[in-house]
Parts: structure tokens; sequence; C-alpha cells
């Protein structure tokens, strides 16, 4: 069963070089210990798209994983599917079903269940390549015991064929967002649960983890192939009003950060919380220019100003395939 639309060509599944920032220095763990990973996926109305992602995890050359699922009351036989799943292989587990409970609470009953010494997200929308889980455990495996973080790079491509696929985020650093983040469980259990205020999980999980780790690893690997269609929960796809108001939930990820009292954010990386935490003030209130002057680094002003206005908005999703990944995490 092929995952991807005929005619695409296939990714290399070669590992890249590493970019590792070492915080603090640490013995490394055995080359053969074989983790075993938790990939964490809170579902709903998956009908169309969950048997090719758990198909691609099922597949993968590195196996020792365990798959939760948490079904955020479906309205079709998606839970169906899991529990069909689950009988074939153990690895699956349907953790929760029935109940909408919101993603972010998914999210949390997900990791709950879970037992992994390395944790990670796959959406019930998307599917990875055969090698991702090989490239997510050998970022990590030497820093197992510590609080550990890799991202890795995303590949965004459309439900309906037009755009080519596009690798983000461009240049050397990895993705931030969530189904890139990995944690070894030190950190994870750091890291979350997440707010339950909060509507996504990301923003926090990716800014969290990287402002605790000991160790952040950034590979050229992709470990994920996102699909981008109207049913994201980053709003790229909506009208200007929904993008504007769900931009705006989604950041108060960004003051759950600065006002959190569950660890301590390093100056530098406050002070760039703040910097967008201010740009997205400007941003939702309508003032491109304010967000032209702010402290946001000039490619962060660009992107944060292109949502800032009705006009600005509908040319960046005309154009959206150019204007994405730059930002570099």
């Amino acid at each position: 069963m092929s995952l991807r639309p005929a005619g695409w060509a296939a990714r290399s599944d070669t590992p890249t070089t590493l970019l590792v920032e070492y915080r603090r220095e640490a013995p490394a763990l055995a080359a053969g210990t074989r983790p075993l990973v938790s990939i964490l996926s809170p579902v709903r109305d998956e009908h169309d798209h969950l048997p090719a992602m758990l198909d691609s995890v099922l597949s993968q050359a590195y196996d020792d994983i365990e798959v939760l699922l948490v079904d955020d009351g479906s309205t079709d036989d998606t839970a169906g599917i899991v529990r069909g799943y689950a009988e074939r292989d153990p690895r699956v587990r349907l953790v929760a079903s029935g109940q909408a409970m919101g993603k972010v609470a998914a999210f949390n009953t997900a990791f709950q269940a879970s037992s992994g010494a390395i944790v990670c997200h796959v959406g019930g929308d998307d599917t990875v390549p055969r090698n991702a889980m090989t490239s997510r455990v050998e970022a990590l495996r030497p820093h197992l015991e510590r609080p550990a973080v890799a991202f890795f790079k995303l590949e965004l491509f459309e439900t309906t064929p037009g755009d080519a696929p596009v690798v983000v985020p461009r240049g050397r650093r990895g993705s931030m967002s969530g189904p890139s983040i990995t944690m070894t469980r030190p950190l994870a259990e750091v890291v979350m649960p997440v707010p339950a205020h909060l509507v996504s999980e990301d923003i926090w999980m990716g800014n969290a983890a990287d402002a605790v780790a000991e160790v952040r690893v950034d590979s050229g690997d992709v470990v994920v192939h996102y699909r981008r269609h109207a049913g994201n929960s980053n709003p790229r796809n909506r009208s200007f009003a929904q993008m504007d108001e769900a931009m705006h939930a989604r950041q108060a990820a960004l003051d759950a950060l600065l006002t959190t009292d569950r660890f301590t954010l390093p100056g530098d990386v406050r002070r760039r919380l703040e910097a967008e935490a201010e740009g997205e003030r400007r941003r939702h209130a309508g003032r491109t220019g304010a967000v032209l002057t702010s402290d946001l680094p000039p490619i962060d002003r660009l992107a944060v100003a292109s949502m800032s206005h009705p006009v600005l908005w509908r040319a960046r999703t005309r154009w959206l395939t150019a204007f994405t990944g730059w930002r570099g995490r």
C-alpha cells in the first residue's frame, strides 16, 4: 500500500550529520542499548488517514515501539480502526475512547500511559518514513539517562496534489514543531503534562524541551511526512478571521511558558519568548508596522507581519510553499 501520492520521488533514508549542543557534559550510554520508543497519538475522526499512519509506524526498521492512541470523541470508526490494529499487533494500544476531551488532554492521557525511554508524537493524519524511529533512537541513544531533546526535519505535502513536497525547516536546525520533537524520559517527565488550558501541545513542548534539555540534537533526517489539509490544528488553510483567533489561542503557550514555576527559563530563552509574546500581541491587534519594528529577528518580523492583515494573509497563503520554513525552527 502506497503511503504517498504516485510519482513523488522517495527521499534517502541515509542518516545525515547531527548538530549536538552539550549544555552539560555526562558519560554516554552503551551503544548496544535498544530503548523502547513511546509514540503518542491523539486522534479524532481519522478514518481516511489512520490506516496509512499505523501501517507506516508498524513497518519501521526499528521495531521496539509502543503506539499509544487516544480517541478524542470521534464520530466515525476511528476507535474501531485502532482496535483492529491492536488485535493484530500488541504494540498498538487504544488508551481511551469515546470522550471528547480536547487535543491537549488527549495528549497528556497518552503520555500518562507510556513507558518508553524515548517519547515522540505522530499525528493520525501523517505518515513516517521507514527509518524515522531509527533516526530518533540514534540521536538520543547516548543520552537516555539525561534530559535530552532531538529535533528533525519534516516533509510537508498537500492532501490534494499541487505544490511539491517541501522539507522544513530550511537550514541546518531541526523543527521545533510537534511531530519532530523527540525527548528522553527524564526530559519528558519535566515537560509533561502540557498545561490543560492550552489548545495545542507543540509550542509548549518544543520551547519547554529546548529550555530544560541538557543536550539538544538537531538532525537533517526527515522523520514525518506531514499532511497539510483543512483539518490541521495549525490554521494556515483558514480565512484571515479564523486564522487570527486560532493563532492567538495557540500563542497562549508563550505566556504559559513565561509564567510557569515548573522549571526556570534560561535568560536567552526568556528574552526570545518575551519578544515573541509581544509580537503576537501586536499581530493580533493588527499593528503591522509595530510588528515590523519589534524585537523579533528580521525573518520572524516578516513571518508574523504576514499574519497581521487580511491582504498580507492572502499573499502568504497564495505563496505558502515559498514562505515556508525560513524561520529555521
